[in-house]
């Protein structure tokens, strides 16, 4: 593009090949006393020149914008014609490269790159076709997703390993919570004991998780006999052996130490022979169990 004149300042040296020396201009910018310099071509203050420029141009933009629009298109043909047109790239490719060879703008920074790594033009192509293979393909599996469909492909091709596994998982996975779970192991504790309990003959409830858990808040998670806590075993105050029954009724908390040593005997006689006998305690384990006890319609529905 054409490049415009540099403003002299008063008293700075200029190129004689550009500028000369003057009378004073119209608008009396001075360079020295009583001179103004001027361009070789046209004579004139480029000062001046540049402010009736941009008075032409406010006037303009505020009587006719469309009429402004023409001149300043006509301007760039009457350029290019005589200056030729430069490349619009801002990578530095020629002007209609791209769209000679069948590449779009957005294009031009990997074409450059590509050019300057020695690729021709085929396989500057081929390598935007595999990227845009690769969009187009969206994110990419992980290594774990992709040993994961392997083996499901195993699996659909042999059923039976499936079930091998799947059984392996379930023993696994049972083993796990049982030993997080607080709640699902005294689910499973206790239907060993209701089991146990129909097997011999005695009159059983099935009791829920929750209903198991509140029996062991209401003792705050310790030992009903002596008062420890950690893991507490499901102790039927009557023995199941002796005719016990399995509800809640007849169910408290008890650490290992008491419920083995308690065993078979009788819960009142046992606890008053041991050393950490409460009598608080005790009151309090015969109100919960007179609490607890199944009504007269469930006994008739068992």
């Amino acid at each position: 593009m054409r490049q415009r004149y540099e403003i002299v300042q008063p008293g700075q040296p200029f190129d004689p090949a550009i500028y000369r020396i003057g009378a004073p201009c119209k608008r009396n910018h001075l360079w020295d006393e009583g001179i103004t310099v001027r361009t070789i071509k046209g004579g004139h203050c480029t000062l001046c020149a540049r402010i009736d420029a941009s008075d032409r141009l406010t006037r303009l933009q505020n009587e006719d914008p469309e009429a402004l629009k023409l001149r300043r298109r006509e301007a760039v043909y009457r350029y290019r014609a005589k200056h030729g047109r430069e490349s619009r790239s801002k990578h530095g490719l020629p002007h209609g490269f791209l769209e000679s060879n069948g590449f779009s703008n957005c294009q031009s920074c990997t074409v450059l790159k590509s050019l300057g790594d020695g690729l021709t033009i085929e396989q500057i192509k081929e390598r935007l076709l595999i990227d845009v293979y690769i969009r187009k393909a969206g994110r990419l599996p992980s290594v774990s997703r992709l040993v994961y469909n392997q083996q499901r492909e195993h699996w659909r091709q042999h059923p039976a390993d499936y079930e091998t596994y799947h059984l392996e998982r379930s023993k696994h996975n049972f083993r796990w919570r049982y030993m997080v779970d607080p709640k699902f192991r005294l689910y499973h504790r206790s239907k060993a004991r209701e089991r146990k309990a129909r097997e011999r003959g005695s009159t059983t409830l099935m009791l829920s998780p929750d209903q198991l858990w509140r029996r062991w808040v209401q003792f705050d998670h310790c030992c009903a006999y002596c008062g420890t806590n950690g893991d507490l075993h499901m102790e039927h105050v009557i023995p199941i052996s002796k005719g016990g029954e399995h509800h809640l009724g007849n169910i408290v908390p008890a650490c290992q130490r008491c419920n083995y040593s308690k065993h078979t005997s009788e819960a009142q006689s046992w606890y008053r022979s041991q050393p950490f006998f409460d009598e608080t305690r005790w009151h309090h384990i015969q109100s919960l169990l007179a609490q607890s006890q199944p009504s007269f319609q469930q006994l008739v529905f068992l």
